[in-house]
């Protein structure tokens, strides 16, 4: 649950807090990338956690205790049947992670490194200059790179037709 703290507040607090974070206590990697990737991680960690968990909630604990019950160790339970039935929402939970890093401006500016530069603050930068004819090859590569993830996001998001394993054991337990 401390997870969804960082969640509930502003990116630019976020940033502003791991700021006095780096300039008291962690010099070194002040305005290094370490320090970037651990602001990403604070705000965007809840998002790729909320879909893991509704994934690997959505699996029913008694596909797992049956197959325990005909002898399978818990290598070959988390192997077989919970990862497979958990992959969606860790797939789903990737692709949040990355579409929401990708445009992620205030954290970005305030602590990337010196030259460090994505489609997000190039897009800022001209926008706030008012040179939106040199914003918007930006703007498009930003809406270029979004599209496989959205559309893998969206394929993942839709309900399966038919669940199939190849484990005979599994196979034995999900037919009726």
């Amino acid at each position: 649950q401390v997870v969804y703290f960082a969640h509930g507040l502003p990116a630019l607090v976020v940033a502003l807090a791991v700021i006095f974070f780096g300039v008291r206590y962690a010099q070194p990697i002040y305005q290094k990338l370490p320090l970037l990737v651990l602001t990403y991680v604070l705000l965007l960690l809840p998002a790729a956690m909320g879909t893991i968990r509704a994934g690997v909630v959505m699996s029913s604990p008694r596909i797992e205790e049956a197959a325990r019950s005909l002898g399978a160790g818990t290598a070959l339970v988390l192997r077989r049947i919970t990862l497979p039935l958990a992959l969606p929402g860790i797939a789903a939970g990737y692709v949040l992670v990355m579409l929401s890093a990708m445009k992620e401006l205030p954290a970005t500016l305030l602590l990337r490194p010196a030259g460090f530069e994505t489609l997000a603050t190039r897009l800022w930068m001209h926008t706030e200059n008012l040179d939106y004819a040199a914003a918007a090859p930006y703007a498009l590569g930003l809406v270029l790179v979004a599209i496989p993830p959205a559309i893998a996001l969206v394929r993942v998001s839709l309900p399966r037709s038919e669940v199939r394993f190849s484990d005979p054991v599994v196979q034995s337990l999900t037919t009726e």
